[in-house]
């Protein structure tokens, strides 16, 4: 059987939006991509809002069947949208068994350390002796592969003290709080606002043999506080919620998600309550950390 992407290039679009609506056709899955380089792309919400998905960041590629006419898709498209044009597309075939495999292609063994390596579920290399993680790939960002989540899981490894309790701040796919408990935490937790991370991380929690504990909001663990903080989330956004990490941060606070040029302006965000340094650094990114004042 073969099947077909159509890559969209629609104008002045929120592709959420988009998304929602061509579900009622007769497409088999809708992707979003950013259209940015890695280093900058924005894979993070807003502290109270999503990201904005808009066709001047984002493109939209639909998977259909081979059988279905590209032509009849792209005007029920355009009906569907109420665009007073047919948009522009590419198309790429491929045959399903091709499918599975370029799907499971993009995810392989992440080695981290000698300690340390994140897996997918259909791995089937075993002969790793250190901790391994199990992250199947969904909504949630984090699957060991960019470097601010390697610098955080790199940090854990090393530095996180047994029993302490732990908070993963924009938690994503769950990885950080998983290995947390891996590496000793007796405890975990993670926030994040988008729910289809949250599922998608309590997933990944139970692959791992894990019951952690994820909310929508801080604001429902705004009477907890935990030993180690963590925020792998982009710098504008820690600048945001300095406050919020402050009520929720008992002893240390792990901050990554910030390019080299905005090192100092997190810093500085934080001085008020914490004194931050330059842990370590990968490609254009760091990793800052910091105990709490006495």
């Amino acid at each position: 059987m073969y099947w077909k992407n159509i890559t969209l290039n629609l104008k002045e679009s929120e592709l959420k939006e988009v998304a929602d609506k061509l579900m009622e056709l007769d497409i088999l899955s809708v992707t979003i991509l950013d259209k940015n380089i890695p280093e900058r792309s924005n894979w993070f919400d807003e502290n109270k809002t999503p990201i904005t998905l808009h066709s001047d960041t984002h493109k939209i590629i639909l998977l259909v069947n081979e059988q279905y006419p590209t032509k009849k898709l792209l005007d029920d498209i355009s009906n569907l949208l109420e665009l007073d044009h047919v948009p522009k597309y590419s198309v790429k075939k491929f045959k399903d068994e091709d499918w599975a495999e370029y799907t499971q292609g993009q995810f392989k063994e992440i080695i981290i350390s000698e300690k340390m390596r994140i897996i997918p579920p259909w791995h089937q290399n075993n002969d790793f002796k250190g901790a391994t993680i199990t992250i199947d790939p969904g909504s949630g960002f984090g699957i060991g592969s960019h470097p601010t989540t390697r610098l955080c899981l790199k940090w854990l490894e090393e530095y996180l003290p047994n029993n302490d309790s732990f908070l993963d701040f924009g938690t994503g796919s769950g990885i950080l709080s998983i290995a947390a408990m891996l590496l000793g935490a007796k405890e975990a937790t993670g926030i994040d606002i988008d729910n289809r991370a949250i599922k998608n991380a309590k997933h990944n929690s139970k692959l791992n043999g894990f019951d952690i504990s994820f909310y929508n909001s801080h604001l429902e663990i705004s009477n907890q506080s935990y030993d180690t903080v963590c925020a792998n989330i982009l710098s504008n956004i820690l600048i945001d919620i300095s406050s919020d990490l402050k009520h929720l941060t008992n002893k240390r606070l792990i901050l990554s998600g910030i390019l080299n040029d905005q090192t100092d302006k997190v810093i500085s965000a934080y001085s008020e309550w914490i004194d931050l340094r330059l842990h370590s650094e990968e490609e254009d990114w760091v990793l800052l950390e910091g105990k709490l004042k006495s």
